[in-house]
């Protein structure tokens, strides 16, 4: 019997590992870059994914077909944060103070728009460009129509930005700020200490803090769980909701934390590339720079 019960448990197990084997994510591809690009993060954008180029001033296109590099863009210094809309790239240039605008059709910068001093992120929602700017302190949104900063909403040291529930959010050092971009007027202020970086899914928008990973009620505006990460949230990136989990870059650990947001608990994690600080989800997969590498992982969930 014994011989019988250690069988029938180790088949279970094999069972077991097999069927968390199959059902982990799987790594596509590993696209080789520059050793000096520090590669930070990407966009889809006209059937190529775009990655912008911390190390240096280029964008990179990519056909996803191939996983190929094919062509790059000279763009500003520090490039990082970046979005898609009004068939361009937005990305922000940390060190030039500018955002890059990028024609997915062309390929070709078409403008590099002034910002405030320290841009950290870059989106694009709801008609209009929008970036954070660090050091100034300051949210702003761009007019795709005049390639110019029309309006600032002020955000002590924000950090990443976010477009969801028809509004923008922005996380600065003490509060998430919730502007409504119909009427340029901020709906909301929601407390928070050592705000990041965003990420939104079906019902929250998640913010990394001091504390960890935040969870926004957007119905409430108010915090609805905090995920401790460590002290000083322990390096944490730029996560994305992909397959509606969070996945968060532990930058120092070169993993990615996947958050499950149904138990607001870290449910499995992934190791990747060196210096992982940007996640983003497209067409349902991830592309995680290795922002301390020299490649780009693409992984399916």
């Amino acid at each position: 019997m014994r011989i019988l019960v250690v069988t029938v448990i180790a088949a279970g197990a094999v069972a077991s590992l097999a069927a968390g084997a199959a059902n982990a994510p799987q790594v596509v591809s590993k696209i080789k870059v520059s050793p000096v690009a520090a590669p930070c993060a990407a966009a889809g954008g006209g059937g190529f994914v775009w990655v912008s180029e911390y190390g240096a001033p280029f964008l990179l296109k990519i056909n996803p077909e191939t996983n190929k590099v094919i062509a790059r863009t000279g763009i500003g210094d520090g490039a990082c944060g970046l979005g898609y809309g009004a068939g361009s790239l937005w990305i922000e240039d940390t060190s030039s103070n500018t955002v890059s605008r990028v024609s997915a059709r062309t390929g070709k910068r078409t403008a590099a728009i002034r910002v405030g001093s320290q841009p950290y992120d870059a989106t694009f929602a709801y008609g209009a460009a929008w970036a954070t700017a660090h050091t100034q302190g300051d949210v702003e949104r761009i007019d795709p129509a005049r390639n110019k900063v029309v309006k600032r909403w002020p955000l002590g040291s924000p950090v990443g930005i976010v477009g969801a529930f028809g509004s923008i959010w922005a996380a600065g050092s003490d509060a998430v700020l919730r502007i409504d971009p119909t009427t340029n007027s901020v709906l909301a202020r929601i407390a928070v200490a050592g705000g990041g970086w965003t990420a939104a899914s079906a019902d929250a928008i998640w913010v990394t803090a001091s504390a960890g990973l935040v969870r926004i009620d957007p119905a409430g505006n108010d915090v609805a769980a905090t995920i401790p990460f460590g002290a000083g949230g322990g390096a944490l990136g730029d996560p994305a909701v992909v397959a509606g989990k969070i996945w968060l870059p532990k930058i120092r650990e070169n993993r990615i934390a996947i958050v499950d947001p149904a138990t607001n608990t870290v449910s499995s994690t992934l190791k990747v590339g060196a210096g992982p600080f940007v996640v983003t989800e497209i067409n349902g997969e991830a592309w995680i720079p290795s922002w301390k590498g020299s490649d780009i992982w693409r992984v399916r969930p």
